[in-house]
């Protein structure tokens, strides 16, 4: 059966912006290849989301006034750290992102992935103070025990999973921790498409998707929106101003919108869900 949901204050559609804030040892998404054990074109081309692309958002989303989930590797915060404690102190949410976006979870055995969770745990508090309570894996690759592990960690919701547009919670380890599935409304990478599209038609895209989606929320079915932008190429200035444009056009609908973190999301959820359902990695539930 398709989920459905209320959202608080009868908002129709609950919006959340994402921003990817990753640093990599080898190489990162920009000009792979495979035969180089250090690739400093990509990595150069990654760090400027620490060293300009972070700060650029951040200004953009104050000038919105709105607050975004950071998904921060601990590789970026140890490099970077005074963004990201600027961005937590200025209210945005701080989410685990593995320690570098060279290691993905599906490569490591259970024991393997609970010690980078509690790693990228232990340098994020080391910075802003407090445990990330979300968590992205690095290409959102999980195994049937990442779930579980993060429940134990103390984590409340996982974004890794694709499968629905609304969130869910389920009960992992015996504890209920929320899924907020990955859309695709709008991901800078793709939308750039190694150079063959541009931030206007992105804009476009995401404009249409959440047109379409305010008409079902109004014939009954509310509904959800996400943005996300990497802070290496989301924040350069021809895919930035497509990222504020977004911001603006959504604010146009306050009146219908909730603007908020994941992190409220699923203590949202949480609350409201009585007796949630064992987590089942295939999604068959």
């Amino acid at each position: 059966m398709r989920r459905t949901i209320t959202w608080p204050d009868g908002k129709l559609i609950c919006a959340t912006f994402t921003v990817a804030f990753e640093a990599f040892t080898r190489g990162g998404h920009f000009k792979k290849k495979s035969d180089l054990k250090v690739n400093l074109a990509s990595v150069s081309h990654a760090n400027y989301g620490g060293n300009v692309g972070i700060w650029r958002i951040m200004e953009i989303c104050e000038r919105a006034g709105v607050r975004a989930t950071i998904d921060t590797n601990g590789l970026a915060v140890t490099r970077w750290p005074e963004a990201v404690k600027a961005l937590h102190d200025a209210g945005h949410e701080i989410a685990g992102h593995g320690t570098t976006n060279d290691i993905v979870m599906t490569d490591l055995s259970p024991e393997q992935q609970r010690a980078e969770i509690r790693e990228c745990n232990r340098i994020i508090k080391e910075v802003t103070g407090s445990q990330p309570v979300g968590w992205v894996g690095p290409g959102g690759l999980h195994t049937p025990e990442t779930i579980g592990i993060l429940a134990d960690e103390g984590y409340t919701w996982c974004g890794d999973q694709c499968d629905d547009d609304l969130p869910y919670v389920v009960k992992a380890a015996g504890k209920p921790i929320t899924i907020i599935p990955k859309h695709w409304y709008f991901n800078d990478w793709r939308a750039w498409g190694g150079g063959q599209s541009n931030g206007e038609i992105a804009f476009e895209g995401f404009k249409a998707a959440f047109d379409f989606m305010r008409e079902e929320a109004q014939r009954g079915r509310p509904g959800r929106i996400d943005a996300l932008v990497h802070a290496e190429l989301g924040g350069r200035p021809y895919m930035a101003f497509a990222f504020e444009k977004m911001i603006r056009y959504l604010k146009e609908f306050e009146d219908i919108v909730w603007f908020t973190h994941r992190r409220d999301i699923a203590e949202y959820c949480i609350e409201r869900t009585n007796n949630p359902p064992e987590y089942r990695p295939m999604g068959d539930y």
